[in-house]
């Protein structure tokens, strides 16, 4: 922006004293309030001690990410819930998890389209290991997040026997925003490479490396990623943010390729007592403005020093500036700024 725009908003943002607007919270959960193995052959949803991803790869009848693991954090507590979805703006969130099984499979941590898993003895992955990746949540059959939870039904009628395309809550991606959720369970079968939130990251080995057991597992959520904002906003006025972790690991044997040679993660789930005991539970931390964001600085006023933090957000290409979620600076963030500003 230049010194003239700065000059004009300035002279019209008006200094004056009203009461809080806006508050920017930042909360760290050391475990889920909702945690499952979301795959269609658990009898014991929501009390597993560990849940694993991997593919059931080129197995019809079950979905390409066959075991997906379902992760919820409750935030009503510390953040307002009911609130309109444009009340949130979330400048940061990461997802964290662990394993519990070592040495059983290789750290990957860029995205492998979706060619790459198809025909296994001819594939065209030209690294070693599979990543795994952090998405959004769809549901279908009348389910949504209000009513689906970790001991409610897998899932319905499969579009292929015995369970493929069945599942009430499946992990999704946004193609772009505004878009419904996209179900992602079966991107192998019908040939789509998806964006995920985020893909896995681990200091404690390098690519290519197996990864012993205890390691944590970042997944620092990509913002600009199309849709994500808002979903995030929405499960903030629910009162909770949800997730889905999976990934392509190829898996052999038994009904879903859940069985045999385990070359595939599994991770610590809340009930597990050595998650409890030592922090190995999913977490999350998080870092969200909620209010009026016109009260940029958050000290429940309205005046020069929100119009110096915005200008200084702005022009260091601070993403908390992007008042309008579109992942560009520009005036439309200024038009925002100043209109929030104006009806605070």
């Amino acid at each position: 922006m230049n010194r003239a725009t700065s000059a004009s908003l300035a002279i019209a943002v008006l200094a004056g004293c009203v009461m809080a607007q806006s508050e920017t919270i930042t909360v760290e959960y050391d475990a889920p309030s909702l945690d499952r193995w979301n795959y269609p052959f658990n009898g014991s949803p929501g009390t597993r001690l560990s849940a694993s991803t991997f593919g059931a790869i080129e197995l019809d009848g079950f979905d390409d990410h066959d075991a997906q693991f379902v992760v919820g954090f409750e935030t009503l507590a510390d953040i307002a819930d009911g609130l309109d979805a444009s009340e949130y703006q979330v400048l940061s969130a990461r997802v964290i998890i662990t394993n519990s099984n070592g040495d059983e499979f290789r750290y990957d941590p860029t995205y492998d389209t979706h060619d790459t898993y198809l025909f296994l003895d001819d594939s065209l992955d030209t690294d070693d290991g599979r990543p795994v990746h952090l998405w959004a949540i769809g549901y279908q059959e009348g389910f949504d997040q209000t009513n689906w939870g970790e001991y409610s039904a897998f899932g319905g009628i499969a579009e292929v026997d015995p369970t493929q395309g069945s599942r009430y809550a499946y992990a999704a991606y946004f193609p772009f925003e505004g878009s419904e959720p996209v179900n992602i369970s079966n991107n192998l079968k019908e040939e789509f490479d998806a964006t995920p939130m985020a893909i896995a990251h681990t200091d404690a080995v390098l690519p290519g490396e197996f990864v012993p057991v205890d390691t944590d597992f970042s997944f620092d959520v990509d913002l600009c990623q199309p849709g994500i904002r808002n979903y995030l906003a929405e499960g903030l006025s629910l009162g909770e943010v949800r997730f889905a972790i999976t990934s392509l690991h190829a898996a052999n044997g038994g009904d879903g390729g859940g069985t045999g040679d385990v070359t595939y993660p599994f991770w610590y789930t809340k009930e597990n007592p050595i998650a409890s005991l030592f922090g190995f539970a999913p977490r999350l931390e998080l870092t969200v403005r909620v209010g009026n964001p016109g009260d940029f600085n958050s000290d429940g006023e309205f005046n020069f020093f929100d119009v110096s933090e915005f200008l200084t957000a702005f022009n260091a290409g601070d993403i908390s500036a992007d008042l309008n979620g579109d992942c560009t600076l520009n005036f439309f963030d200024v038009s925002a700024f100043l209109s929030a500003y104006s009806a605070g």
